[in-house]
């Protein structure tokens, strides 16, 4: 991750003035090379980032399966807090993702499961079993707001995202 990290970085940078003087060695010239056209973001590199950038590293671990994301999650419950102080709050969630027929990303709350009670539908603000992305990449002017997208699709263990040409 930290390569692909430092890569990203790397493509903004523009030489400062003293680089500008010095003349490229023949064998240090670079040339153009075109990028790949699908980003692979693995189980552990989104488990990472989400522990590099954010506190939800300590709570929250993902993990991936065919078009699934598995979100597990542990919270220490206040020891004040009138019921089940001192103890962990656990939950675990399941989200549907892929591109769809209209080459529209979508992400489905399929279930969130609490003392291994499988909440409703009703006591998720009708949440479950709705595309979670589609106010976010919606439709302007009639088409998809996300464009260029050959296809997304999560396998065990990876995310994959495929643009076009």
């Amino acid at each position: 991750m930290e390569e692909k990290l430092q890569h990203l970085n790397s493509a903004g940078d523009v030489p400062n003035a003293a680089s500008r003087d010095v003349a490229p060695k023949p064998e240090l010239a670079r040339t153009y090379a075109p990028g790949s056209k699908e980003l692979r973001l693995t189980e552990r590199e989104l488990n990472g980032l989400l522990n590099m950038n954010t506190d939800l590293g300590k709570t929250v671990r993902l993990e991936l399966e065919r078009d699934a994301i598995n979100a597990y999650l542990a919270v220490p419950i206040p020891k004040d807090f009138p019921i089940g102080g001192g103890k962990m709050f656990r939950a675990r969630g399941r989200f549907r993702v892929s591109l769809g027929s209209n080459e529209t990303p979508y992400a489905i709350l399929e279930d969130v499961t609490v003392l291994g009670l499988s909440l409703p539908k009703d006591w998720l603000a009708g949440l479950k079993g709705e595309n979670l992305l589609a106010e976010a990449v919606g439709e302007h002017n009639g088409k998809p707001a996300i464009r260029g997208m050959k296809s997304l699709h999560v396998v065990p263990g990876a995310i994959v995202l495929e643009v076009d040409d």
